[in-house]
């Protein structure tokens, strides 16, 4: 895991406008690593403070990414992990409140529900603390369907904000929850700002340097729950035809419910298969050279990182139509299986463990349209846009959607 980079010192008499990014808790997550992404990138023009509303997760990754912010000299606070069904979101509010008086923030920038939650109870208790801008990242296509009624709640009390979406799915999502609240029209619609993913180091290495006699290897990497489709792997490991002569080896990195269940898939593995699963990876993206396919059986995504990850370490990937999968990949790319069809994600994979020469030029293409649509300056320059767009007394020009 990279380190962020120190930011550079500033005129006494020009202080940088002050940022605190809230997400739900440090670990294995997509909005972690966006906001730690996007503080990297924006140094240099802003201050930034992070508030964990639920504390440091368990495993390596929460550590690390909590010893990464303290090295590079941002402030973290940290709450106490209470689920929200326990009075999560009331303790958030108060981890908020207790960050926004330590951190003194020109705005406040919000990473998913929980946040978002914790902080509309604090605009409820202490409607003074509306005072400060808020801009919300929606990171998911399926947005506040865990709790609907307290989700129409929290888009009206955040009716100010300003509202960005990793994906164009997770954008329309965003629509559609204010359709349902009832609340007045954003500021401005939600603007589509694609994850800036940054160039890896290495590149998986070309197939034809390696014996065909090697087993091919596959991973899944992600929480395994039902929405990451983790519960699917059985079935499609169970379904999938090999190339004759050929052994597969599939390594699973990722923790959560469908852990037990996959745990048995290691012990019972098809004929041909070789199957481990491994605990959540803090360097997980650098691992991603070391194999020849990426298994992706989501349900829903907002923007997954990890493949465009693989697409910028040219290595492939067997996905489904999810929303917010298909916009990480090329139009027309053709292994994508439907949503929760483990029988149709088997044939696809089946068809790519078949095609080496079509995995080698898909990668490459996959590179170029990720190196395009992803580039780290161009989120960059769109975020710079909305928080100079949102502070006070700060140029800004009116924001428009990315384009694909």
């Amino acid at each position: 895991m990279s380190s962020l980079p120190p930011a550079s010192e500033s005129p006494a008499d020009t202080p940088r406008p002050r940022i605190l990014h809230c997400v739900s808790h440090l670990a294995l997550g997509g909005a972690e690593r966006v906001a730690l992404t996007l503080i990297g990138a924006l140094r240099n023009d802003f201050d930034f403070g992070v508030c964990a509303i639920r504390g440091i997760g368990d495993g390596d990754t929460g550590r690390a990414l909590a010893a990464e912010l303290r090295a590079a000299g941002v402030p973290l606070i940290a709450g106490p992990r209470i689920p929200m069904r326990f009075g999560g979101m009331l303790t958030g509010a108060v981890t908020i409140a207790r960050a926004t008086r330590a951190f003194r923030p020109d705005a406040i920038h919000l990473h998913t529900e929980i946040p978002e939650a914790s902080y509309a109870a604090l605009l409820a208790a202490r409607p003074h603390f509306s005072n400060t801008p808020a801009i919300r990242t929606i990171h998911n296509a399926v947005f506040w369907a865990f709790w609907p009624a307290l989700g129409r709640w929290v888009d009206r009390r955040l009716a100010a904000a300003f509202c960005a979406g990793v994906s164009a799915g997770s954008a329309d999502a965003a629509m559609q929850l204010r359709a349902r609240s009832g609340c007045r029209p954003f500021p401005e619609p939600p603007v589509v700002i694609y994850n800036g993913v940054p160039t890896p180091r290495t590149r998986r290495a070309p197939e034809p340097t390696r014996p065909t006699t090697a087993p091919l290897r596959l991973v899944f990497g992600g929480r395994l729950e039902d929405q990451k489709g983790a519960d699917l792997l059985p079935a499609i490991v169970r379904q999938t035809r090999l190339p004759a002569g050929r052994r597969v080896h599939l390594s699973i990195f990722g923790s959560g419910r469908h852990a037990r269940l996959l745990q048995a898939l290691t012990q019972t593995p098809p004929p041909g298969w070789s199957i481990e699963l491994h605990p959540p990876s803090p360097d997980f993206r650098q691992k991603l050279p070391d194999f020849d396919l990426l298994l992706m059986p989501s349900r829903f995504e907002g923007l997954p990182l990890v493949a465009i990850e693989a697409a910028l370490a040219e290595l492939p990937i067997v996905a489904t139509t999810a929303p917010g999968s298909v916009e990480a990949l090329p139009p027309d790319y053709p292994w994508l299986a439907r949503v929760g069809d483990a029988a149709d994600f088997a044939a696809k994979l089946t068809d790519a463990l078949a095609s080496r020469a079509q995995r080698q030029t898909l990668a490459a293409q996959n590179r170029v349209f990720a190196e395009q649509r992803f580039a780290l300056d161009l989120m960059a320059d769109a975020y710079r846009r909305l928080y100079r767009r949102v502070l006070p007394g700060q140029p800004h020009t009116v924001l428009a959607a990315s384009k694909s």
